[in-house]
């Protein structure tokens, strides 16, 4: 009886150590320390569905996200593992566990916010490709079917902002122009 009172019990496994973002691939996590107590954990994390180089990095604890390096090219896993861990080692941010799921109108703004922050000022349409949405993949929590139906539902109801196209010749599919803006008068 008294032995049982003594038992060992296992410690709880904290949720957001192991926790994939729906939508990608976690390929390395690092975790800061914060003196006793763990902190956040930082992910380095690629799409999913798609077999892309580019990767991106995200912290749980702070608002923390890199897609990009300083020249603005995209990042690739060894780029974004040393954003990540240069981030841990600096962050005071406590562990704030797995973000909740946003609902889907909220996925849908964050896509919309997205292809806003494409909006090119010149003549020319910026082609929107998947990987534009990499820095929001821990947010969105979405895979690229939905996203590319936002898309969808973005250029038939706006489709002075964002046009879909069919895609090249030789290729099935479609593509997204995300329109300039228009011109001052």
């Amino acid at each position: 009886m008294l032995s049982s009172l003594f038992t060992r019990r296992p410690d709880v496994q904290d949720s957001a150590l192991l926790w994939t973002p729906p939508g990608t691939t976690v390929v390395q996590r690092y975790r800061n320390t914060l003196g006793p107590l763990e902190g956040a954990i930082v992910l380095v994390y690629t799409s999913a569905s798609e077999r892309s180089s580019s990767c991106g990095a995200a912290c749980l604890g702070c608002t923390y996200r890199a897609a990009r390096n300083r020249r603005r090219i995209r990042l690739t896993e060894t780029e974004a593992a040393d954003l990540a861990n240069a981030h841990a080692a600096h962050c005071r941010a406590i562990n704030r566990g797995v973000p909740a799921l946003p609902d889907d109108a909220d996925a849908a703004q964050t896509v919309r916010t997205r292809l806003l922050s494409k909006r090119p000022h010149g003549p020319s349409p910026h082609l929107v490709h998947l990987t534009d949405f990499i820095e929001d993949r821990v947010d969105l929590q979405r895979d690229n079917d939905f996203i590319k139906q936002a898309m969808f539902e973005i250029a038939r109801t706006e489709g002075d902002f964002l046009k879909a196209a069919p895609a090249y010749s030789g290729s099935t599919g479609t593509r997204f122009l995300v329109q300039p803006h228009p011109p001052r008068k």
